[in-house]
Protein backbone atom coordinates (compact mmCIF):
# COMPACT_ATOMS: atom_id res chain seq x y z
CA UNK A 1 0.00 0.00 0.00
CA UNK A 2 1.53 3.60 -0.17
CA UNK A 3 2.14 5.15 3.26
CA UNK A 4 2.47 8.83 3.55
CA UNK A 5 5.83 9.73 6.02
CA UNK A 6 6.14 12.75 7.54
CA UNK A 7 8.58 14.26 10.12
CA UNK A 8 6.55 17.11 11.90
CA UNK A 9 3.98 18.61 10.37
CA UNK A 10 5.47 20.74 8.20
CA UNK A 11 8.01 18.16 6.79
CA UNK A 12 8.76 16.51 3.64
CA UNK A 13 6.42 13.92 2.49
CA UNK A 14 7.70 10.67 0.93
CA UNK A 15 5.33 8.16 -0.50
CA UNK A 16 6.27 4.46 0.39
CA UNK A 17 5.03 1.10 -1.07
CA UNK A 18 5.05 -0.71 2.19
CA UNK A 19 3.82 -3.15 4.83
CA UNK A 20 1.80 -0.95 7.95
CA UNK A 21 4.43 -0.55 10.72
CA UNK A 22 2.08 -0.49 13.56
CA UNK A 23 3.10 0.11 17.78
CA UNK A 24 3.96 3.55 17.86
CA UNK A 25 2.11 5.87 20.29
CA UNK A 26 1.82 9.01 21.91
CA UNK A 27 3.44 9.26 25.88
CA UNK A 28 3.25 12.02 28.22
CA UNK A 29 6.90 13.09 29.36
CA UNK A 30 6.23 15.24 32.78
CA UNK A 31 8.88 18.10 33.26
CA UNK A 32 10.40 17.85 36.57
CA UNK A 33 13.77 17.45 38.40
CA UNK A 34 13.48 13.65 38.48
CA UNK A 35 15.52 12.44 35.78
CA UNK A 36 13.85 9.61 35.42
CA UNK A 37 10.25 10.51 35.51
CA UNK A 38 8.00 7.62 34.13
CA UNK A 39 6.03 8.64 31.03
CA UNK A 40 2.31 8.18 31.28
CA UNK A 41 -0.01 6.70 28.54
CA UNK A 42 -1.91 8.51 26.15
CA UNK A 43 -5.40 7.46 25.53
CA UNK A 44 -5.37 5.15 23.46
CA UNK A 45 -7.89 5.86 20.78
CA UNK A 46 -6.42 10.01 20.62
CA UNK A 47 -3.05 8.66 20.05
CA UNK A 48 -4.72 6.44 17.10
CA UNK A 49 -6.33 9.95 16.56
CA UNK A 50 -4.01 12.45 16.14
CA UNK A 51 -1.16 10.34 14.72
CA UNK A 52 -3.18 9.58 11.75
CA UNK A 53 -2.35 12.71 10.36
CA UNK A 54 0.75 11.05 9.42
CA UNK A 55 -1.01 8.81 7.28
CA UNK A 56 -3.35 11.21 5.26
CA UNK A 57 -2.90 14.47 6.18
CA UNK A 58 -5.57 17.09 5.32
CA UNK A 59 -7.79 14.44 4.96
CA UNK A 60 -7.01 12.57 8.17
CA UNK A 61 -9.98 12.74 10.22
CA UNK A 62 -8.29 14.86 12.78
CA UNK A 63 -7.74 17.70 10.16
CA UNK A 64 -11.91 16.85 8.96
CA UNK A 65 -12.91 17.60 12.61
CA UNK A 66 -10.62 20.58 12.84
CA UNK A 67 -12.51 22.19 9.58
CA UNK A 68 -15.94 20.76 10.96
CA UNK A 69 -15.53 22.16 14.53
CA UNK A 70 -13.48 25.33 13.17
CA UNK A 71 -11.25 24.10 15.98
CA UNK A 72 -7.05 23.81 15.68
CA UNK A 73 -5.51 21.16 16.72
CA UNK A 74 -2.10 20.92 16.03
CA UNK A 75 -0.75 21.63 19.72
CA UNK A 76 -0.97 17.80 19.63
CA UNK A 77 1.05 17.39 16.35
CA UNK A 78 4.37 18.89 18.23
CA UNK A 79 5.96 15.53 18.99
CA UNK A 80 9.30 14.60 20.14
CA UNK A 81 10.44 11.11 19.57
CA UNK A 82 14.37 10.79 21.55
CA UNK A 83 15.20 7.74 18.79
CA UNK A 84 14.22 9.30 15.67
CA UNK A 85 15.70 7.25 12.96
CA UNK A 86 15.32 9.46 10.34
CA UNK A 87 18.40 11.17 8.79
CA UNK A 88 17.71 14.79 8.58
CA UNK A 89 20.35 15.69 6.88
CA UNK A 90 17.98 14.75 3.82
CA UNK A 91 15.16 17.22 4.77
CA UNK A 92 14.97 20.59 4.99
CA UNK A 93 15.47 21.96 8.16
CA UNK A 94 17.70 24.31 10.90
CA UNK A 95 20.05 23.63 13.20
CA UNK A 96 17.90 24.37 15.99
CA UNK A 97 14.89 22.12 14.31
CA UNK A 98 15.19 19.22 16.69
CA UNK A 99 15.64 20.78 20.04
CA UNK A 100 14.79 18.76 22.76
CA UNK A 101 13.84 21.67 24.83
CA UNK A 102 11.50 23.42 21.65
CA UNK A 103 9.00 20.45 22.49
CA UNK A 104 7.72 21.09 26.26
CA UNK A 105 4.04 22.10 26.06
CA UNK A 106 2.40 23.97 29.04
CA UNK A 107 -0.22 21.27 30.63
CA UNK A 108 -2.32 24.45 31.38
CA UNK A 109 -2.71 25.02 27.35
CA UNK A 110 -3.13 21.29 26.59
CA UNK A 111 -5.84 21.29 28.87
CA UNK A 112 -7.69 24.39 27.57
CA UNK A 113 -7.12 23.43 24.17
CA UNK A 114 -9.07 19.73 25.11
CA UNK A 115 -11.65 21.67 27.01
CA UNK A 116 -12.18 23.80 23.89
CA UNK A 117 -12.11 20.41 21.94
CA UNK A 118 -15.02 18.77 24.57
CA UNK A 119 -17.76 21.83 24.51
CA UNK A 120 -17.01 22.09 20.74
CA UNK A 121 -18.18 18.45 20.35
CA UNK A 122 -21.20 18.89 22.73
CA UNK A 123 -22.38 21.89 21.24
CA UNK A 124 -22.14 19.98 17.55
CA UNK A 125 -23.55 16.70 18.25
CA UNK A 126 -23.36 15.87 14.43
CA UNK A 127 -19.93 16.39 13.87
CA UNK A 128 -18.76 12.43 13.39
CA UNK A 129 -21.60 12.11 11.07
CA UNK A 130 -19.89 14.94 8.54
CA UNK A 131 -16.86 12.78 8.60
CA UNK A 132 -16.01 11.48 4.92
CA UNK A 133 -14.49 7.93 5.18
CA UNK A 134 -13.14 5.09 2.96
CA UNK A 135 -15.63 2.61 2.40
CA UNK A 136 -13.50 0.39 0.91
CA UNK A 137 -10.82 -2.07 1.76
CA UNK A 138 -8.20 -0.25 -0.59
CA UNK A 139 -5.27 -0.97 1.28
CA UNK A 140 -5.27 -4.89 0.80
CA UNK A 141 -5.76 -4.30 -3.25
CA UNK A 142 -2.98 -1.78 -3.36
CA UNK A 143 -0.65 -4.03 -1.65
CA UNK A 144 -0.67 -6.05 -4.55
CA UNK A 145 0.20 -3.44 -6.82
CA UNK A 146 3.10 -1.59 -8.09
CA UNK A 147 3.62 2.56 -7.66
CA UNK A 148 2.21 3.26 -11.05
CA UNK A 149 -0.91 0.92 -10.81
CA UNK A 150 -1.55 2.95 -7.06
CA UNK A 151 -1.10 6.27 -8.39
CA UNK A 152 -3.76 5.62 -11.45
CA UNK A 153 -6.34 3.49 -8.69
CA UNK A 154 -6.27 6.38 -6.77
CA UNK A 155 -7.06 8.52 -8.98
CA UNK A 156 -9.77 6.91 -10.20
CA UNK A 157 -11.15 6.00 -6.67
CA UNK A 158 -10.51 9.50 -4.89
CA UNK A 159 -12.03 8.23 -1.68
CA UNK A 160 -9.12 6.10 -0.90
CA UNK A 161 -7.17 9.14 -0.02
CA UNK A 162 -9.22 9.10 2.79
CA UNK A 163 -9.39 6.48 5.97
CA UNK A 164 -11.76 3.65 6.44
CA UNK A 165 -14.19 3.60 9.28
CA UNK A 166 -12.13 0.41 11.04
CA UNK A 167 -14.66 1.27 14.71
CA UNK A 168 -11.44 2.50 16.78
CA UNK A 169 -12.97 5.74 16.73
CA UNK A 170 -16.16 6.52 17.57
CA UNK A 171 -17.95 9.62 19.13
CA UNK A 172 -18.18 7.87 22.68
CA UNK A 173 -14.53 6.86 23.04
CA UNK A 174 -13.33 10.04 21.44
CA UNK A 175 -15.59 11.74 23.87
CA UNK A 176 -14.71 9.61 27.15
CA UNK A 177 -10.52 9.96 25.83
CA UNK A 178 -10.83 13.57 25.71
CA UNK A 179 -12.27 13.59 29.38
CA UNK A 180 -9.62 11.05 30.47
CA UNK A 181 -6.52 13.18 29.42
CA UNK A 182 -7.57 16.36 30.86
CA UNK A 183 -7.78 14.59 34.07
CA UNK A 184 -4.16 13.31 33.60
CA UNK A 185 -3.08 16.29 32.79
CA UNK A 186 -5.31 18.04 35.61
CA UNK A 187 -3.45 15.16 37.79
CA UNK A 188 -0.37 16.36 36.64
CA UNK A 189 -0.93 20.35 37.35
CA UNK A 190 -2.05 19.45 40.75
CA UNK A 191 1.67 18.01 41.44
CA UNK A 192 2.92 21.29 40.07
CA UNK A 193 3.92 19.92 36.37
CA UNK A 194 3.83 22.93 34.41
CA UNK A 195 5.03 21.09 31.04
CA UNK A 196 5.11 18.31 29.28
CA UNK A 197 6.50 16.82 26.46
CA UNK A 198 4.55 14.59 24.06
CA UNK A 199 6.33 11.96 22.86
CA UNK A 200 5.55 9.73 19.83
CA UNK A 201 7.64 6.34 19.97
Amino acid sequence: MCIRLWVGRNRKKIDLKSEIIMGMDYYIEPKSENEYEDYLDFPNTLSYFFEQFGGYDEKSIVSQIESILNIDLSIFQKVYNPEMEFDFEEYDHDENDHNPDDFWVNTDDLIKKLEEFKEKIQSNTKYFSQIIFNPDDDDSKMSKMDIEDIIRYQKENPLTAYPRNNGILTEESLSSSISELIDTLKNLRSQNIEQVRLNYM
